[in-house]
């Protein structure tokens, strides 16, 4: 039992590195898919937006002309991309986080549960060092720490690497909570609906035109009962296991 709670505050910074990678990702798709909207939803030619009310927004200081908005939005994307690649990770991380946080708060009424997850994993993890491997950051510090100015230096492969270190740290125990809480809290939410009840939740989903891909446009019709009560089932003992996976890894310790 100690090494499963440890286990809940000790992160690999090869893990972290990786996370980086795909968070740094995700923000830049996530500013990027915004760009053609700028005029429509976040700028001051937008659709009734009023940056005065919400509760954290970049554009209430800086200002939500449509140049200032371009501006800032380019920023997002040049810092999400020193991010994927690991260079001022802390400096980049913060700056990222502002924006997008900004870009989420300006327009709520477009936002999803999507926007507040992605929030909330840039909060959480600004308190850990994601450029602590795999980065641009580890190899400019390698360079500084190890000199290597002979040939015997050159090939000893116990020089000139930052080696993998456990990270150890409240935040990542906060990380595992809250994604333990959005499926559990998910799953929970669906006790008493009749169409996971009866598994035709994932039947019914496809039916929403407004969120299934073209991919779901063209599965849909091939959806059956059975196939549909299988799927409905699935997610929900996904929903309840992953929590238990994640703050129970009794895997690691077999």
């Amino acid at each position: 039992m100690k090494k499963i709670i440890l286990s809940w505050f000790a992160i690999d910074s090869r893990a972290l590195g990786i996370y980086r990678i795909f968070i740094g990702c995700v923000c830049a798709l996530d500013i990027i898919r915004r760009w053609n909207y700028i005029d429509v939803f976040y700028s001051n030619k937008a659709i009734s937006i009023d940056p005065s009310k919400s509760s954290f927004n970049i554009f209430k200081y800086i200002g939500n002309s449509s140049i200032e908005i371009h501006i800032i939005f380019l920023i997002g994307i040049l810092f999400s991309i020193f991010l994927i690649i690991g260079y001022k990770s802390k400096l980049s991380h913060l700056i990222v986080a502002i924006i997008i946080i900004g870009i989420h708060s300006q327009v709520t009424a477009v936002a999803n549960s999507g926007d507040m997850f992605l929030t909330s994993m840039l909060v959480w993890t600004l308190f850990l060092p994601l450029g602590k491997s795999l980065s641009l950051d580890a190899l400019i510090k390698s360079l500084k720490d190890f000199k290597e100015l002979k040939v015997e230096e050159l090939n000893n492969r116990k020089k000139g690497i930052n080696r993998p270190v456990q990270i150890k740290s409240i935040a990542y125990f906060a990380v595992l909570l809250q994604i333990s809480a959005i499926y559990f809290l998910s799953a929970l939410n669906r006790i008493g609906a009749p169409s996971w009840e009866k598994g035709t939740a994932f039947y019914d989903m496809h039916q929403l035109d407004t969120f299934i891909t073209s991919f779901g446009y063209y599965i849909r019709d091939y959806i059956n009962y059975p196939i549909s009560k299988i799927f409905t089932y699935s997610s929900l003992y996904l929903e309840y296991s992953i929590p238990f996976l994640l703050l129970f890894p009794f895997y690691k310790h077999i």
